[in-house]
C-alpha cells in the first residue's frame, strides 16, 4: 500500500488529494505544522469523500512515507521543505502555484523531487472540512530523474480516487507548468480585483478581456524562453474558469483569511522572468501592484465563497 503524507494540514487542495488517495487505496496521513501529537479526525470534502484520517504534528509524524506532498502556500514552502526532507521519504511532490517552490525542493531533495500541476478547485469551509468546486486534472512530472515507478503509482492512486492524473516527461511537465502559470496569472488577480468566483471571467466582459491579456502575455514570456505551451493559454484560462466556476481562487481565499497572497510567485514571477527578454510582462507587473494596493481593504473581507 502506498504511504502518503499530506503536508499543510486540512487545507482545501490537500484535502481533495487526500480524499482521492484514500479512495484510490493509499494510506494517508496529514501533517499539520501547528499541531502537537496525533489524533484521529474526521475529514470531509463535500462532493467527494468523508472519513477519518490521522492528523499529526511534525514531531509526531509516523513515517516512513513513500510520498510526501507539500500542500503549503508558496511563501511557506521554504520552512515546509526544510522540515519535510527530514522525513526521509522516497519522493517529495510540490503542487505549489507559480515559480520558486519546485526549484527550492529540487535543490533540497535532488532526484527525490517532483512537481504537480493541479486544475481542481476547492474551498475550505472549516477545520478539516472543504467543498470540492470542480475540475479533476492533475499532471505529475519530475525534472531530475526521480523514481518514475513511484510517481506512476501515485498517479494511479489519484486516478482510482476520481482525479484525472497523468505523468508526463520532464520537457512536457515544464510546458504544463507554464500553462498553469498562465492560467493562474489570469484567474487569480482578476477574481481578487472583481471579488468574485472564477465564473466572473466567463460572465463579465471586462474581467474576461483582462484575463485574456494576462494569460496571453504569460504565454508570450514562455515562448520567448523557448517553452512551447501544450494549449493556447487564453483558451486554457476560459476552460479552467468554466470547470471551476463555483470556486474562489486561492488569492480570494487568502485575502479573505487575512493572509499574504501568492501573486509574487505568479504575476511578479512572470515579470521577473521577462526582464531580460525583448518584450516585458508589464500587464502582469501592473496587476500584481493593483492587487497589492487593493489588498489593504480586501484583507479580512467576507469571501464570495462563504455561504450566507
Amino acid at each position: 500500500m502506498l504511504r502518503v503524507a499530506i503536508v499543510g494540514g486540512c487545507g482545501a487542495a490537500g484535502s481533495v488529494a487526500a480524499a482521492a488517495l484514500v479512495k484510490g487505496g493509499a494510506s494517508v496521513e496529514i501533517i499539520d505544522r501547528g499541531k502537537k501529537g496525533c489524533s484521529d479526525e474526521e475529514v470531509e470534502v463535500e462532493g467527494l469523500w468523508k472519513g477519518r484520517l490521522t492528523v499529526c504534528g511534525w514531531s509526531s509524524a509516523k513515517g516512513p512515507y513513500d510520498v510526501v506532498i507539500l500542500f503549503t502556500k508558496a511563501y511557506d514552502a521554504d520552512g515546509a521543505i526544510e522540515d519535510s526532507v527530514k522525513l526521509n521519504a522516497k519522493l517529495y511532490v510540490s503542487p505549489h502555484n507559480g515559480l520558486g517552490p519546485l526549484e527550492l525542493l529540487e535543490e533540497r531533495a535532488g532526484s527525490r523531487a517532483a512537481g504537480s500541476v493541479v486544475y481542481y478547485g476547492a474551498t475550505r469551509v472549516s477545520r478539516c472540512r472543504s467543498k470540492y468546486n470542480g475540475g479533476r486534472k492533475v499532471i505529475l512530472g519530475c525534472r531530475r530523474g526521480c523514481d518514475e515507478t513511484l510517481l506512476r503509482d501515485l498517479s494511479e492512486a489519484l486516478k482510482a480516487g476520481g482525479l484525472d492524473a497523468i505523468v508526463t516527461t520532464p520537457e512536457d511537465f515544464q510546458s504544463e507548468r507554464w500553462l498553469k502559470l498562465a492560467v493562474n496569472s489570469a484567474i487569480n488577480p482578476v477574481t481578487a480585483l472583481s471579488w468574485d468566483k472564477n465564473e466572473v471571467i466567463i460572465k463579465d466582459e471586462i474581467a474576461r478581456d483582462l484575463a485574456a491579456d494576462l494569460a496571453a502575455e504569460t504565454g508570450n514570456v514562455a515562448s520567448q524562453l523557448g517553452i512551447k505551451l501544450p494549449e493556447d493559454p487564453v483558451e486554457a484560462t476560459y476552460r479552467t474558469a468554466r470547470e471551476t466556476a463555483d470556486n474562489c481562487s486561492s488569492t480570494v481565499q487568502d485575502l479573505a483569511a487575512n493572509r499574504e497572497t501568492e501573486l509574487k510567485y505568479i504575476n511578479l514571477a512572470v515579470w521577473n522572468a521577462s526582464v531580460s527578454l525583448q518584450v516585458r510582462a508589464v500587464a502582469n507587473l501592473s496587476v500584481y501592484r493593483a492587487v497589492e494596493v487593493a489588498s489593504r481593504w480586501l484583507k479580512g473581507r467576507r469571501s464570495p465563497c462563504v455561504r450566507l
